[in-house]
């Protein structure tokens, strides 16, 4: 309770300095629970400020799902989204293996479904040529694409992409929105790997990722280019606020991290 206090003290005293009646907040990377919300979600970011949560469904997360499994993950996003307008936005799960199959539903979720943005798990790597007609696509309609990344010591999944597939997907794209989640697992190599790549953003989801993780993004990158992410419900809300609140930033970068770069992010794309 006083780590809650604390961190709703923090971000109340920033807003104040801005002249704001409080900072508003976004959580850009969520997922579902099954195929729904975690029933905590809402009541959670209302507790500790969070006006947009914006998530993802993988199903039941298998690494290579079927067409009709990521089309009805998708739904089941599309239906929380109708459920909690402006509350929750989504991005649109693909395996690019399904081809045009799945950039025909990418197409629909943007433009009749009020999706935000694309999810690349870890059926392909991010930089394989099956996925350049999803990130076309992604630049036509200027929205981001969310791609989950870890390099790990252990347990590496098939396909799952580095930071050096992130690398060689924006020098091959530099008009593409790129946000690399988990700061990449390991993040000093990680930052370095992706600093000369300005179209690429990193969230600071994961539980590995702690305060001096943060800090060290925005050394090297910029605040400009770290999104605030809490991986809910894997990962604890509370606590991915907690290590942002306790990098050691200043007021203008903690509010650029914690809604103000999605907000322009979200701004720029089609609707």
């Amino acid at each position: 309770m006083l780590m809650i206090w604390f961190m709703r003290f923090k971000i109340s005293k920033i807003a104040e300095s801005h002249g704001k009646e409080k900072l508003k907040l976004i959580d850009a990377h969520i997922h579902l629970s099954g195929s729904d919300l975690h029933p905590a979600t809402l009541a959670e970011g209302e507790r500790l400020g969070i006006r947009l949560f914006i998530g993802s469904c993988l199903g039941e997360f298998n690494l290579q799902p079927s067409f009709d499994e990521v089309y009805k993950a998708n739904n089941d996003m599309a239906a929380v989204i109708r459920r909690h307008l402006n509350r929750v936005s989504g991005y649109c799960y693909v395996n690019p293996r399904h081809g045009e199959q799945a950039i025909s539903d990418f197409r629909s979720r943007i433009e009749e479904d009020s999706m935000i943005g694309m999810k690349l798990w870890v059926s392909t790597y991010c930089n394989d040529p099956l996925v350049f007609p999803f990130v076309e696509q992604a630049i036509a309609y200027r929205v981001p694409i969310l791609i989950h990344t870890w390099r790990k010591t252990v347990s590496q999944l098939p396909y799952e992409s580095t930071a050096f597939h992130i690398a060689d997907l924006a020098e091959r794209y530099p008009e593409a929105i790129i946000i690399m989640a988990h700061m990449g697992g390991q993040v000093e190599s990680a930052m370095n790997t992706i600093a000369p790549y300005t179209n690429v953003r990193v969230d600071t989801s994961g539980t590995p990722i702690g305060a001096s993780e943060v800090a060290i993004a925005v050394e090297r990158l910029g605040a400009n280019r770290v999104i605030f992410g809490s991986d809910l419900p894997i990962a604890c809300l509370a606590s991915n606020i907690g290590k942002v609140v306790g990098a050691g930033l200043t007021p203008e970068q903690l509010e650029l991290i914690m809604g103000g770069n999605m907000e322009r992010i979200l701004a720029e794309g089609i609707r």
